[in-house]
């Protein structure tokens, strides 16, 4: 009896840990994004060096439309004439900023594609989650569950050759029929590659909404900061999809 209750025992965190993670997987699944939605994506971006007097700036919008034909991103003509001005001032002074040609550089197909599904994107990480603990919570000013993960990703043989260390974590905050509310993942990488060590950190932090099927992200955040070879940088973008 005795030992049957001490199987119990250490049986019921790995049966919760299971139930956290499987629950979360089961409920990105029913959220499949058929429904076509469209709005606009505003882009902007902040990065700069130790070598940098000034940071470079980006500010951009798009429109976009997704559905049964795919995903369509709309750059208005005054945005294209833009850009075409700022490469000319460019190419006569290269100390001209181009906040319209950086920001556009943050508006990648298959990255607005994942901010239109954010089931799947987020189902894609849990991939290499391992579940650690859920608690009561807040978001937005209403009551939440706080699903803690640690995340082990698997490293190529090529990449497994130079990173010495990953340590890598997952918040989520899920409503009360457990819909994703936001998401949080902190990164710290330690690498090096011919005598020369590298150190970067990265925080990405994505806030959903519910469009009929589709877990869409209304705004994303990415914090980086890298340093090697006696340089510094850091980078900041924000992101912000507005349905229309």
């Amino acid at each position: 009896m005795r030992f049957r209750f001490s199987l119990f025992v250490f049986l019921v965190p790995a049966i919760a840990a299971a139930d956290g993670l499987t629950d979360l997987r089961a409920t990105l699944a029913r959220l499949p994004a058929a429904t076509p939605v469209h709005g606009t994506l505003d882009v902007t971006s902040t990065s700069r060096s130790n070598e940098d007097e000034k940071p470079d700036e980006g500010k951009a919008t798009v429109g976009f439309e997704i559905g049964e034909s795919g995903l369509h991103i709309i750059y208005p003509r005054t945005m294209l004439a833009q850009a075409t001005l700022e490469a000319r001032a460019e190419a006569r002074d290269p100390e001209k900023s181009t906040p319209v040609r950086n920001g556009a550089g943050h508006i990648r197909p298959l990255h607005v594609a994942e901010l239109l599904d954010g089931a799947a994107a987020l189902s894609i990480v849990l991939e290499s989650a391992q579940f650690v603990q859920m608690k009561p919570a807040n978001f937005g000013g209403r009551p939440a569950r706080l699903l803690s993960f640690k995340l082990v990703p698997k490293l190529s043989k090529s990449e497994s050759k130079h990173v010495k260390k990953v340590d890598s974590a997952l918040s989520v905050w899920v409503g009360d029929d457990g819909t994703p509310l936001a998401a949080e993942e902190s990164t710290s990488i330690k690498a090096s590659f011919l005598l020369i060590s590298f150190e970067a950190d990265q925080k990405h932090h994505w806030t959903y909404a519910r469009s009929g099927d589709r877990l869409v992200v209304t705004r994303f955040e990415s914090n980086d900061k890298s340093d090697g070879l006696g340089q510094h940088s850091t980078s900041r973008t924000v992101e912000t999809v507005r349905l229309e």
